[in-house]
């Protein structure tokens, strides 16, 4: 499901841009593809459970270096994107933030790619994920979540309250908390007062999903 997302969002960066058809030629799907395997390759059991590496560098040939150019942002943010949301169905944890970096191999021919992983530490970021893609960073200062343009991650529905709830960083994880809203905050379909947060929670305020990632 995460790469079928993944293929859609970025058939609709390219359909609309690029002069060049990518038929019979490497797709961006594929790259995404091939991150995935060494990323399951590559994790670590640990006593934390299973861990995924972080950073990815992809080294394409200059002619599909050439047919991305003026596309790399939108292809790395997606393949980051593809990395985490991998990283989510499959329980998966990081060292660090997930980064993505593309370099042209002159050596390598049209279609082929290689890729390798690695472990870097670092702090990882948390961010609320809403089911459209939008994200917000959550750092020192609580999200506001509610209906009115004031608020720090906007609902505007009349199931929302102006005011619904906010959502903070632990000393170690995320926590969430209803600001006595009308028609209630849920987390995993339960209502909830106050409560820690996973990144595999589903949050809902008024008709609105979200999720905790860390990235």
């Amino acid at each position: 499901m995460a790469l079928r997302d993944i293929e859609s969002r970025l058939e609709s960066i390219f359909n609309r841009g690029l002069s060049r058809p990518f038929r019979g030629s490497l797709q961006p799907i594929e790259i995404a593809q091939k991150i995935i395997r060494e990323i399951d390759l590559n994790r670590r059991v640990t006593s934390q459970g299973l861990i995924s590496p972080n950073k990815v560098k992809v080294w394409l040939s200059a002619a599909d270096g050439e047919r991305f150019e003026g596309f790399q942002g939108a292809l790395v943010d997606e393949l980051a994107e593809a990395v985490r949301q991998h990283a989510l169905t499959e329980s998966y944890n990081f060292a660090g933030p997930v980064s993505v970096q593309i370099f042209v191999d002159d050596e390598l021919s049209s279609g082929d790619l290689e890729v390798r992983t690695s472990f870097v530490r670092g702090e990882s970021q948390p961010r609320l994920v809403a089911e459209d893609g939008q994200s917000w960073t959550i750092g020192a200062s609580p999200l506001i979540v509610g209906r009115t343009a004031e608020a720090d991650v906007t609902v505007p529905d009349t199931l929302v309250s102006r005011r619904h709830a906010e959502i903070w960083r632990l000393a170690k994880g995320v926590a969430i908390k209803d600001l006595g809203s009308t028609n209630g905050t849920f987390v995993n379909g339960h209502r909830i007062t106050a409560v820690s947060l996973s990144p595999r929670d589903e949050i809902q305020v008024g008709p609105t999903r979200f999720r905790i990632e860390l990235v």
